[in-house]
């Protein structure tokens, strides 16, 4: 009797704590909610501010480039538009029959007063098994500035962008990153991207880097080149998959000392993020804790999270979407549902096929060719 007791009231006990996190995890969600859409609201889209120092420093950006999807002149003619005094565009190609030379020379030709060179092979260097550093090294050797700008290939820039990256480059700050977004395209996969990088992507990466947490996207990066020679150059950060995030806890370092928490933490926090696993949990909660219905609660659930989802991508649109509302849905249900299985398929696979080459990857984020 006295066991029977025991587990009876140590089970309530577990199931009790275990409710309440589940509410409290959801009250924080709610706040990534909120901040990203009051930030996006509040603080994105605002005039370029001009606060820049009296003599505008150099700026080497630094283009990697791997193939030529249809979008790629686009892309980079705005690159060679840029309204700033002082630049220099460093394009790298990993080898020299890649078919983005046919692209880059002509507008390399076309706009003859840009400050603009071409480098091939890059990625025959082999400084560490990351292929985007290694094609970016001979471009980063040649930079002659110490403000680099690293920009994919898929990025486009407005002709203030640069301007108001380097407005924020105080002193104290030894990298501004840019939240990723997706232009006007047609198209369900177009959509998709949206939804994706106006919602889930967006919501986590203002509210982690508001509250202080390194969230460092590798998409257009611009970084003091001094801390990363400093940190050991493209060599240190080549053994890694996520060489943007590594470059990010180079300058936090740097600057802050902070101390960043190990990767392997996401297996447990990062479900917990996605609508359907927090739904469940939650439902389950609530049913604990009350005599509420398990599935009215899950719904609620689900449609809070759609609109404050769909209110988050109309504030950082700003402009009317071009597609409905069904075509939102419609993304917004086929992202949510397929994201366990996507997170459940990487947490197991063991390799990844990346640009052109297929990696092993390891705790850490360190990176394996797998030949």
């Amino acid at each position: 009797m006295y066991w029977t007791y025991f587990d009876n009231e140590y089970f309530a006990y577990l199931g009790s704590a275990l409710a309440y996190l589940a509410l409290g995890i959801e009250a924080i969600m709610l706040a990534f909610h909120v901040t990203g859409i009051l930030f996006a609201k509040l603080f994105m889209y605002r005039k370029p501010t001009n606060e820049l120092q009296e003599e505008l420093p150099g700026i080497s950006i630094l283009k990697p480039l791997v193939g030529a999807d249809p979008n790629l002149q686009d892309n980079l003619e705005t690159f060679f538009n840029i309204a700033y005094p002082k630049y220099e565009l460093l394009i790298c190609v990993h080898e020299e029959k890649d078919p983005a030379v046919k692209i880059v020379e002509p507008l390399m030709e076309r706009y003859p007063h840009v400050d603009a060179r071409l480098f091939l092979g890059g990625n025959n260097m082999k400084i560490g098994g990351n292929p985007k550093l290694n094609n970016l090294l001979p471009g980063y050797q040649a930079a002659k500035y110490d403000f680099v700008l690293i920009s994919d290939s898929g990025i486009r820039t407005g002709k203030d962008d640069l301007s108001e990256m380097v407005s924020k480059m105080k002193p104290n700050v030894g990298m501004v990153h840019g939240l990723p977004f997706v232009t006007e395209r047609k198209g369900f996969a177009a959509i998709l991207d949206k939804v994706y990088f106006g919602g889930a992507h967006a919501r986590m990466y203002i509210t982690m880097n508001v509250v202080g947490i390194i969230c460092v996207s590798g998409m257009s990066n611009l970084i003091r080149k001094s801390i990363l020679d400093d940190a050991g150059g493209l060599q240190e950060f080549a053994k890694y998959i996520s060489e943007d995030y590594y470059m990010g806890i180079a300058c936090a370092r740097r600057w802050t000392m902070v101390r960043v928490a190990t990767v392997p933490s996401t297996i447990i926090a990062e479900p917990m993020t996605e609508c359907f696993v927090l739904g469940l949990f939650v439902s389950w909660a609530i049913s604990y804790l009350t005599s509420w219905d398990p599935i009215v609660c899950f719904m609620v659930h689900v449609i809070q999270w759609f609109i404050l989802d769909y209110l988050q991508l109309k504030a950082l649109q700003r402009e009317p979407l071009n597609f409905s509302k069904v075509d939102y849905t419609l993304a917004w249900m086929y992202r949510e549902c397929l994201t366990p299985f996507f997170f459940l398929e990487g947490l197991f696979s063991r390799t990844v096929r990346w640009r052109t080459g297929t990696f092993k990857l390891h705790w850490g984020g360190y990176l394996e060719e797998v030949r």
